[in-house]
């Protein structure tokens, strides 16, 4: 039947009806209960429609009414069905059949869709409905779509047109990628959908953002905010690369682009064991070009075929891993192939940096980059300057490492064994050969069992040691930081100002008569002191546990949240009014408390014997199979 007029339709009661008519009714239609199928676009007239219940279109075509109510939206059938209207609806949609269109982000109301066929949205603006199902999203047409929601649809995700920006990694749900217009990630995490298509990759925003996946799109990649990490050598398909923020390679292999050109601000970083294929190659002024050295570094870490234009800042990382580890050729320089051309390269470097700092600072390393003869290969040269001291040395040699900057750090894996200072006669260091100095506000990490002879000087920064043998068998002055980051017996004598760091999960001894008086800080793992006087004078603070085997009185302050142990046979003394949370065993021997706080706040485990010299009220809770003893 046809049904015109003015009035209004109400589709009540459980069961399922359909209007098939071309309906011309005006007065709109409400579902208050069931299911009303529309088999037609005109089936509910042209009024407004209240929908409590469900609403099921299944026909073709443009559907312009607009929706409201509680109740849900399906669309069934085969054909294309157009929502143009701007829709309140909050039951959710489900799409079981065909292709529904989305002419605004308005059209599917404000419930969740369920899309288990194909979603088109059509249209601009920010569409924060959750998406899930079996289903396809396609977005079409030319303006900028914003998907902001948690989306779990498995089907993929096709770009037609347009540009569809993802606000976070879950935005396009788990399936493949065909973007054949422009793709923008702005978020961050790791977004590993499969990406195909002729479109283009926009990484926008201020998060670190990885892709992971093997992609083969072929529009090209522009790094506009952010960082964009790449951990497969095919992450960022085939096409060009310009990146105007920070760009990352950081697989095991050869990524292969046309073009890439970092733009003035930019920052490229190749990371170790990474290498680059591109046609060509472009550095603008105020740029930064970063490889990361290793030991297995390829030459040439970037190959351009056609063109290679240089400028900006060349920063070198990973060189401590690279210095050769073999005692005997140390004195070597290393020299790598950076950057090779099939043609000369134009233009050079401004500025050389070691992990950000000007290479002409890092005295400590000899650093020098420059474009060979043949004008196609811009090569590298680095050597520790501890092994500089030859006849035929650029740099005189010395043993300063010398960190300025406070959040830099540099790692040294070579041996530094003891030198002859006499090799280079008209040397003005003065350096004697044997022993290291630690200056600047940065870290020096000492990875290698070291065996120079004479001492270790820390002035400033932070020197760690990643061994008992990494400060050689010198005695230490640390008048900054030492960090003991390891386990063993270190049995060098500690004297100076600074402070000691105990980190890491091993157990460390500290076996010599030390004086430093910066106090201690035990951060990780065990330390386990066998004299009194192996912590110096100054403050300990413990936060994970401090082993005391030794006799004697130990007066240093504990505070922190770790343990104290009491081990060995000996007779121990806590006199220092002390605050530690963490408790105390008595494994061994006796320990006597001196006062009531000695042994700070926690409770006691006494499996020898506990001496209260002293009076006043101690309520630290005891248990354990030991004695105590008041005295």
């Amino acid at each position: 039947n046809v049904i015109s007029g003015s009035g209004q339709v109400v589709k009540s009661g459980d069961e399922m009806l359909t209007l098939s008519g071309a309906n011309s009714y005006t007065g709109g239609t409400t579902i208050s209960g069931g299911t009303l199928v529309a088999s037609n676009v005109e089936a509910l007239g042209s009024g407004d429609v209240t929908d409590n219940a469900t609403l099921e279109l299944n026909t073709g075509g443009d559907f312009d009414n607009a929706i409201s109510g509680s109740g849900q939206v399906v669309k069934s059938g085969d054909d294309a069905l157009t929502l143009s209207g701007n829709n309140s609806y909050t039951g959710g949609t489900l799409i079981s059949d065909g292709t529904l269109v989305a002419s605004n982000v308005e059209a599917l109301g404000s419930g969740d869709v369920t899309n288990d066929a194909v979603l088109e949205l059509n249209t601009g603006g920010d569409f924060d409905n959750a998406i899930s199902g079996s289903g396809q999203v396609v977005k079409s047409g030319d303006k900028t779509l914003t998907l902001s929601g948690a989306n779990s649809y498995t089907g993929g995700t096709t770009i037609s047109g347009g540009t569809l920006v993802a606000s976070n990694v879950e935005a396009l749900g788990s399936g493949d990628i065909t973007d054949n217009a422009t793709l923008e990630l702005n978020t961050g995490g790791d977004f590993d959908n499969a990406i195909s298509g002729s479109g283009q990759v926009v990484k926008s925003g201020d998060e670190t953002l990885t892709l992971s996946g093997t992609n083969t799109y072929t529009g090209g990649t522009t790094i506009s905010g952010g960082t964009l990490i790449a951990t497969h050598v095919n992450a960022l398909g085939t096409g060009a690369i310009d990146n105007r923020a920070s760009l990352l390679l950081d697989a095991s292999g050869q990524f292969a682009v046309t073009d890439l050109t970092t733009e003035s601000g930019g920052n490229t970083e190749i990371g170790a064991g990474s290498t680059l294929q591109a046609t060509t190659l472009t550095q603008k002024s105020d740029s930064t070009l970063t490889i990361n050295l290793n030991s297995n570094t390829a030459d040439p870490v970037i190959h351009a075929a056609s063109q290679v234009s240089l400028a900006g800042t060349l920063d070198i990382t990973g060189v401590g891993d690279v210095l050769d580890s073999d005692p005997a050729s140390t004195d070597d320089l290393d020299t790598f192939t950076l950057i090779a051309s099939d043609k000369t390269i134009a233009g050079d470097f401004e500025k050389l940096t070691v992990a950000g700092m000007d290479a002409d600072l890092a005295d400590f390393i000899t650093v020098d980059g420059r474009i060979d003869d043949t004008g196609k290969q811009y090569e590298l040269t680095t050597a520790l300057t501890w092994y500089a001291d030859r006849d035929d040395a650029v740099t005189d040699a010395h043993g300063t490492f010398n960190l300025t900057n406070a959040d830099g750090s540099f790692a040294v894996n070579t041996v530094l064994e003891n030198v002859d200072a006499t090799l280079d006669p008209d040397s003005a260091t003065g350096w004697d050969g044997t022993s290291l100095i630690k200056q600047g506000a940065g870290t020096l990490i000492l990875n290698a069992e070291n065996t120079y002879t004479v001492g270790t000087t820390i002035s400033g920064g932070t020197l760690v040691a990643t061994n008992v043998d990494a400060l050689g068998s010198g005695d230490v002055t640390d008048d900054a930081t030492l960090e003991l980051n390891t386990g063993g017996t270190f049995d060098n004598a500690i004297s100076g100002s600074g402070q000691v760091v105990k980190s890491g999960d091993k157990m460390l001894t500290l076996s010599g008569t030390n004086s430093y008086s910066g106090g201690t800080l035990i951060s990780g793992g065990t330390l386990v002191a066998t004299n009194v006087d192996a912590l110096g004078s100054g403050d300990v603070t413990d936060d994970a546990t401090l082993e005391l085997n030794t006799g004697g009185t130990f007066d240093n302050a504990i505070s922190g949240s770790g343990q104290v142990v009491k081990s060995g046979d000996d007779t121990l003394t806590l006199s220092g009014s002390n605050t530690y949370t963490g408790g105390t065993i008595i494994s061994g021997g006796t320990l006597v408390a001196s006062n009531v706080e000695a042994l700070g706040t926690g409770d006691v485990t006494n499996d020898a014997v506990l001496e209260l010299n002293t009076g006043g009220d101690f309520d630290n809770a005891i248990s354990g199979s030991g004695q105590v003893v008041k005295s």
